[in-house]
């Protein structure tokens, strides 16, 4: 059978060997390439060149040629036909470049052109054109080797070993012992039931679960640990400059200065994290996960619970720190509905009608009860919470710390349980100074006997006096209020106040029912605010406040410049705080008795913001306004310091002269109404910041500064002068310029110009950097998750916006403290989130919006740094620090 096959393949064989072209089909063919080649007129003598040399049949009668084909001897269509072969044969290819002096050109055949080029000019060329390629390949070189390549070196080393483990790398497998060092390019591969410990050469410790594969390698400031699968659990060391990250096939950590865990199997990864914060890069979202969360990579792989994270790891119990306890706390209280908003109050009918401060609060005593429930919670099941609550001043145990605490709250929650949803801080006119005073409504009677029996002023010169009607009746209205204040009960209200006259007036207001206080203008801003729910409401008729003060300054002959600045104008402000759905919605109304004027006209209407686009989506903070035309603001100023005799502006007049410009012509009148100011790149070893400003006509600008550098050198004088000059560079079609301090040399800043905009930054790098923001449109302003920051309204541009994202700046730079509450500060930088206040101007009022508790932080946790012990010896280390 297999002879059969054999002889049907031959005859096969043989038929298409005898299929093949005669000569003068060949023939044709070659006039027809030949003619698509532009080779017409040597077709002919080419075709008799292959008859008498022989056709080119296979690789043989290539490599026959090739000396000819180097010398450049042979005819236009051979050199098209060698070259065509070339291209498709590897082992000619090879033959053609042995005794080449130059690479084959593999680029498609090009008409002749009609003059050649001549030898010398064509040396003048290459001259020309290798010398920049050169220089930057050598410059990339020397950058290359002195920052972004590390030696070849140690990156780890084995500290400890828990059964086998093994280096991998190009020569080979080797088992690892205690001691033995881990390089560039190997990777560490644990068996079954084995456990590792590296210490990085940065410092980090790392520790290795058993069946992991991980290689550790560096570059610039930054070390990876690449994770191809298994577990590890990373304490990272604490760096100025640089970041570690670790790397899983779907996902990228990094971190500075915490401890967290990386798991990474089959499904997915999982990140936990138990101290500070990291950054986790993945499916193009960078996402902060703070101490108790992790994130997972694939929807199939669920959270598992914090301790099975590090259940395997030898000092598991080192893990369960303190700040992941304090994290998960405040986490939990943070799940506590806060009380509903309210839509009505019958108390703003009959607060006093000359009532100047207005701020309502929901009744938080269930609210603190139900915190302390968690908090004692959380305290039973952490001991490090309980060495932590026990170590505070003045206490021995965690159960003796509770008992002033539980106290205290539980005497609020029963107070609170008699009070309505409501409670009321007033401030009403009086004689000297304003009278306060706090009102709610009784839900339930019994709380005169309460405040007694819980406050008696026997025990204490700071106790409360509790009044009924008759007894405040009583009381002289002149009569020095006590330190520890009053309580009036009456049937159906309770007020508090310091002050006995205030009392009285109150209690005669409540007595006559309505005051028409609602119907007011100013009632009526309080009205609004209830209808769109109210959760704290804080009003203020700052014009009846300041009417006596400037009434003062009048007096005194300095209301002038009061009048001037157009703050007198301002009448009310109303400021909002609720949360719907847990989300916290903060708003911010300055109104104005006419169309604002002079300083309150300063912030323009809404309208895009150019000055963003210049900024990366990587900023940590970025302040942008609008303004009015900077020259009008000039004449405002020149208004608002005019003598009062309304004689010339001699001061300004000579600063002009001396400094040869003009304040308003050639500064304020060149520059436009944008302007911005960011923290946009790393803060050490110098702060990466930014700032924008829109100009009018560059040129003249440039001549105004050039000018007043000129005549502030020439003002300074003396051995300790200093002076400052402008230096100009060109790059490509960019002028970039520096202000240099003499005599130190050193550069102050440096700016450019870019469509309209003139951008200034500490180094050149981030000019470029902000350049290449602007040209490409990846700015802030154009990135979704700042947009989602941004309230929802009916603005569609803003006057300002506020933004911060400063967990990522705040968390390595305040790593370097130390102490409890440079743990706390730490901990509220990881758990800040980003946040955005915007602002906008109308005629007659100014508007802004948030969603942020104090800008990112929590209010609770601020005041228990403040009361701290030890936080002015650390707030002086923050600002020690460089």
């Amino acid at each position: 059978m297999r002879k059969r096959d054999q002889e049907l393949f031959n005859t096969a064989l043989e038929a298409l060997r005898a299929s093949g072209p005669n000569a003068a089909q060949l023939s044709a063919s070659a006039a027809r390439v030949a003619d698509r080649l532009s080779l017409n007129s040597v077709a002919s003598d080419a075709f008799e060149d292959e008859r008498e040399s022989g056709f080119i049949k296979n690789c043989g009668d290539v490599q026959k040629l090739l000396p000819s084909y180097r010398a450049g001897t042979l005819s236009a269509a051979r050199s098209v036909l060698i070259e065509a072969h070339l291209r498709d044969c590897g082992p000619c290819l090879l033959q053609s470049k042995r005794g080449l002096g130059s690479a084959v050109d593999w680029s498609a055949p090009k008409a002749q052109r009609s003059t050649p080029l001549r030898p010398q000019r064509l040396g003048w060329v290459l001259r020309w054109a290798a010398a920049p390629a050169l220089a930057i390949f050598v410059a990339s070189f020397f950058i290359y080797k002195a920052y972004w390549q590390i030696p070849p070196g140690v990156r780890a080393e084995v500290q400890t070993i828990d059964g086998s483990a093994y280096a991998i790398s190009e020569a080979g497998d080797r088992r690892l012992s205690p001691g033995d060092k881990l390089a560039e390019g190997e990777h560490l591969r644990t068996s079954g039931g084995a456990h590792a410990l590296l210490k990085l050469s940065d410092g980090s410790a790392v520790e290795v679960n058993e069946r992991s594969i991980l290689g550790v390698g560096a570059r610039g400031h930054n070390m990876t640990v690449s994770l191809d699968r298994g577990a590890v659990i990373v304490e990272a060391s604490k760096r100025t400059s640089g970041h570690l990250y670790i790397k899983t096939p779907d996902c990228r950590v990094a971190v500075t200065g915490t401890v967290f865990s990386v798991d990474s199997g089959i499904k997915g990864s999982r990140v936990a994290v138990l101290r500070g914060s990291v950054q986790v890069m993945h499916a193009g979202l960078d996402t902060t996960v703070h101490a108790g969360d992790q994130l997972t990579t694939s929807e199939n792989l669920s959270p598992a619970p914090l301790e099975q994270q590090v259940a395997w790891s030898h000092d598991r119990e080192k893990y369960q720190s303190l700040v992941a306890q304090l994290a998960l706390l405040e986490h939990r209280i943070g799940q506590i509905p806060f009380p509903q908003p309210r839509y009505s109050s019958d108390l703003l009918e009959r607060v006093p009608a000359d009532t100047l401060l207005y701020v309502s609060i929901p009744n938080l005593g269930d609210f603190l009860s139900e915190a302390n429930k968690i908090f004692h919670d959380q305290l039973q099941q952490s001991p490090a919470l309980q060495q932590w609550w026990s170590s505070g001043p003045g206490r021995n145990t965690a159960d003796h710390n509770t008992a002033d605490l539980d106290l205290m709250v539980e005497k609020l929650h029963q107070m609170s349980q008699y009070l309505g949803s409501e409670v009321v801080i007033v401030g009403v006119k009086e004689a000297d100074n304003p009278g306060l005073a706090i009102i709610a409504d009784l839900q339930q009677s019994g709380l005169e006997e309460f405040l007694r029996k819980q406050f008696p002023l026997a025990q204490s010169p700071s106790g409360l006096t509790v009044l009924d009607e008759k007894a405040l009746e009583a009381i002289p209205a002149v009569s020095k209020g006590q330190s520890g204040g009053y309580a009036l009960i009456r049937p159906h209200e309770a007020v508090f106040s310091n002050n006995i006259a205030t009392l009285k007036q109150i209690d005669a207001q409540l007595n006559a029912g309505s005051s028409g206080f609602a119907a007011s203008e100013f009632g009526q801003q309080i009205a609004a605010a209830y209808t769109r729910g109210a959760g704290v409401v804080l009003a203020a008729d700052l014009h009846q406040m300041m009417a006596s003060k400037l009434t003062g300054l009048h007096v005194g002959g300095n209301g002038k410049a009061i009048e001037n600045s157009g703050i007198d104008g301002v009448r009310y402000l109303i400021a909002e705080h609720r949360e719907l759905n847990g989300i916290p919605q903060n708003h911010l109304n300055l109104q104005f008795a006419g169309t604002r004027q002079r300083v309150a006209s300063w912030l323009a209407a809404p309208a895009p913001i150019g000055s963003l686009d210049f900024v990366t989506p990587n900023a940590s903070v970025a302040v942008a306004a609008l303004s009015k035309d900077p020259a009008e603001i000039a004449d405002d100023i020149i208004a608002m310091t005019a003598p009062k005799d309304g004689n010339e502006n001699n001061g300004l007049n000579e600063a002009q002269e001396k400094l040869q410009i003009d304040f308003r012509n050639d500064l304020a009148a060149n520059l436009g109404g944008d302007f911005l100011l960011s923290l946009d790149g790393p803060v050490l070893p110098t702060p990466s910041w930014k700032a924008v400003i829109e100009v009018h006509d560059s040129a003249r600008l440039e001549s105004t500064l050039e000018r007043l550098t000129q005549s502030i050198n020439q003002l300074a004088r003396g051995e300790k002068a200093h002076s400052i000059t402008i230096e100009s560079a060109q790059v490509g079609a960019q002028s970039f310029y520096s202000l240099r301090e003499q005599p130190s040399g050193n550069v102050v800043a440096q700016y450019t110009f870019a469509d309209g905009y003139m951008i200034i930054a500490p180094d050149r790098a981030l000019l470029m950097e902000a350049l290449r923001t602007h040209a490409s449109g990846d700015s802030l302003a154009r990135s979704t998750a700042f947009k989602m920051l941004l309230p929802k309204d009916d603005n569609e541009n803003y006057s300002a916006v506020a933004y911060q994202n400063l967990s990522p700046v705040l968390t390595p730079l305040l790593s370097q403290m130390s102490g409890e509450t440079a743990q706390a500060l730490q901990q509220l930088a990881a758990d800040a989130r980003p946040t955005a206040i915007c602002a906008w101007g109308k005629d007659t009022r100014i508007e802004a919006a948030g969603d942020s508790h104090l800008f990112g932080f929590d209010f609770l946790t601020l005041g228990a740094l403040i009361g701290n012990k030890h936080g002015n010896a650390n707030v002086r280390e923050l600002h020690g620090y460089r």
